[in-house]
């Protein structure tokens, strides 16, 4: 049997703690990532990846703060340009011309825009 030379062990142990160090900081979670939104005059609703779902209750201008009963420490804000024209007619079931920004614990933004058909890539099925 073939035995390794001492500065290639030397090496090799050297590297063992920046290898094990490595794969613990990797291992650790990372802020879940909010999935998709929605948005009402009264209410904002967001889905994480996780499944978890997020409201929070809304004016018709818009707003920003804190999601109250989440399990995920994410803020809002949510920029209203215009309500939809046909929001008299079919009320919330249409969303308003908006720019919903998702903001996570360590400070990563997300940016929707309402309807979802302004949104890049978008396509019906």
């Amino acid at each position: 049997m073939r035995r390794i030379s001492r500065p290639l062990r030397a090496a090799a142990l050297a590297l063992l703690p920046a290898l094990v160090l490595g794969t613990a900081l990797s291992a650790a979670p990372w802020p879940v990532r909010a999935d998709r939104i929605g948005l009402t005059s009264q209410k904002l609703t967001v889905w994480f990846a996780d499944g978890a779902v997020c409201r929070a209750a809304m004016q018709v201008e818009g707003g920003q703060g804190m999601f109250t009963d989440c399990p995920h420490p994410a803020r809002f804000d949510v920029r209203i340009q215009r309500q939809s024209f046909l929001a008299p007619v079919f009320g919330d079931l249409v969303a308003p011309l908006a720019t919903v920004t998702v903001i996570s614990a360590d400070g990563r933004t997300q940016e929707f825009l309402t309807p979802e058909s302004r949104m890049p890539g978008w396509k019906r099925d």
